[in-house]
C-alpha cells in the first residue's frame, strides 16, 4: 500500500545490469509519468527520472542519483509514488486501484453483493473482484454499462450486473 497521500504507480521488481537501471511493473494508466524528467517518490525520498524504455509490458528506469547496482538492489520491491494531488486532467472519470478495492458493491435495487477484493487489470478492461462471504465471488467488468456509479465518499459502488453473471449462488467448497 502506498504511504498516506501519495499513489502506487509501479512497483520496482529489480535491477538489471549494473549501471542502476530498475525494472519496474507500471500500475499506472498515464505511462507519461515515467517520461524523463517526471518526479516520483520512491521509498518516501523524491527521485527524477533520467531515462526509461518499455518492453513486454514492464518499464525499464534510470533514476538521477542511482548509478550501480548495489544502490538499485536497495530499492528492489519498493513502489513508486506520486502525490495525490497530482491526479493527471481527464475527460473521462478514472479511479486509483487502491480506491476501488475495499468498496461495498450494491445492485442498481439497493442489494449488497458484498466488497471489492482485487482488481484484475486485464488489458481489454479492468474486472472487479467482489468478495461475497460464504457464497462464490462474482467478477464485475468495469464497464459504464455496468458500473453505474462509483462513490468514493460514501465508499458505495453499484452495479447493473448483465443476466447469468452470478451464476450460482451456492456456498464455495
Amino acid at each position: 500500500m502506498p504511504r498516506e497521500g501519495f499513489r502506487a504507480v509501479g512497483l520496482i521488481e529489480r535491477p538489471r545490469g549494473l549501471k542502476g537501471e530498475l525494472k519496474a511493473l507500471p500500475l499506472t494508466d498515464f505511462p507519461e509519468r515515467f517520461e524523463p524528467g517526471g518526479r516520483v517518490f520512491i521509498g518516501g525520498e523524491p527521485r527524477r527520472v533520467a531515462r526509461c524504455t518499455w518492453q513486454k509490458g514492464r518499464v525499464y528506469l534510470y533514476f538521477d542519483g542511482i548509478s550501480d547496482r548495489e544502490s538499485a538492489e536497495a530499492l528492489r520491491n519498493e513502489l513508486i509514488e506520486v502525490p495525490d494531488g497530482e491526479r493527471p486532467e481527464t475527460e473521462e472519470p478514472f479511479w486509483y486501484v487502491d480506491e476501488i478495492e475495499g468498496l461495498q458493491v450494491l445492485t442498481r435495487d439497493g442489494d449488497r453483493l458484498g466488497s471489492v477484493r482485487e482488481v484484475l487489470r486485464t488489458g481489454a478492461n479492468d474486472v472487479y473482484i467482489v468478495d461475497r462471504g460464504e457464497l462464490r465471488d462474482v467478477l464485475v467488468p468495469a464497464l459504464s454499462d455496468v458500473v453505474v456509479e462509483i462513490d468514493l465518499e460514501a465508499g458505495l459502488m453499484t452495479v447493473d450486473l448483465p443476466d447469468g453473471l452470478i451464476v450460482d449462488d451456492g456456498a464455495v467448497d
